[in-house]
């Protein structure tokens, strides 16, 4: 009112006692800003949780792609549809990320599980153990859905189209573009591992071998190994060769604490 003519500066707004017009204004810009806040922080929170649950930060960020991009579509259904974003809409929105997440989760573990090194072997052991999953637990939400847009109630009829769209988004996106994306660029190795990163941080090489009895640091470089099984006699696990002890095949590590003055 500030910016109104001085006349009427000091004027004030209100509505009648049957519907308080204002009020709903509110309450829809409350709808909005929670809607968007949910989709927000909920593909926020899937990527941390993704790289967590994929010990992979490549795949994580793939992952979280193909989340974004079924929500974003989902959301682009509204307009189209003719609807406003009200309260109905807005329940719905806050469900989307969690559905859009379940079949590409599933995709991106099969991925990090698999023995293989290569990503078209990766690729190839994913699609053999969880598509045909991923595909029946699809048919079956799709199938489910389909029965809600008969509904005579609005609610469950908007439900069923978000379910349908969500579903079908995320399944192409997942089989489609995700499954795309690990075929030309998807990690290989021990590339974006968390375990590089971790092995990083306490100091650990690429040589290092596995050891629980050097310096409480369970491991130690194959240096130290052969320093260590020049200390060790063939009562203790060892074997003779060439004047030098060595270690057992199967132990991999003198069965005995080495003396406090030993490197």
């Amino acid at each position: 009112m500030g910016k109104m003519p001085p006349s009427v500066s000091n004027g004030f707004q209100c509505t009648c006692d049957g519907f308080n017009l204002w009020h709903w204004i509110k309450v829809q810009k409350t709808l909005a800003d929670s809607a968007v806040q949910g989709v927000i922080l909920g593909i926020a929170l899937a990527f941390p949780l993704l790289v967590i649950a994929t010990m992979n930060i490549v795949l994580g960020g793939m992952t979280t792609i193909s989340i974004g991009l079924t929500t974003g579509c989902v959301i682009g259904v509204i307009p189209l549809a003719g609807w406003k974003l009200g309260l109905l809409e807005s329940l719905n929105l806050s469900l989307i990320v969690g559905l859009a997440v379940d079949y590409v989760v599933h995709l991106a573990e099969g991925y990090h599980l698999s023995p293989k090194e290569d990503r078209l072997g990766r690729l190839h052991d994913m699609l053999e153990h969880v598509g045909v999953s991923v595909v029946s637990g699809a048919t079956t939400t799709l199938g489910a859905s389909m029965f809600m847009l008969f509904a005579k109630i609005k609610f469950f009829m908007q439900f069923g189209i978000f379910m349908l769209c969500t579903i079908g988004f995320s399944l192409v996106f997942s089989l489609g573009l995700f499954t795309t994306m690990l075929g030309i660029m998807g990690p290989q190795g021990r590339t974006g591992s968390l375990v590089v990163i971790y092995h990083w941080l306490i100091g650990r090489n690429k040589v290092d071998v596995d050891c629980d009895r050097c310096e409480s640091k369970g491991f130690h470089s194959p240096k130290h190994a052969r320093m260590c099984s020049k200390a060790v006699g063939p009562s203790h696990g060892g074997y003779e060769n060439e004047g030098e002890t060595t270690f057992d095949t199967e132990t991999r590590y003198p069965s005995y604490l080495p003396p406090a003055d030993y490197p």
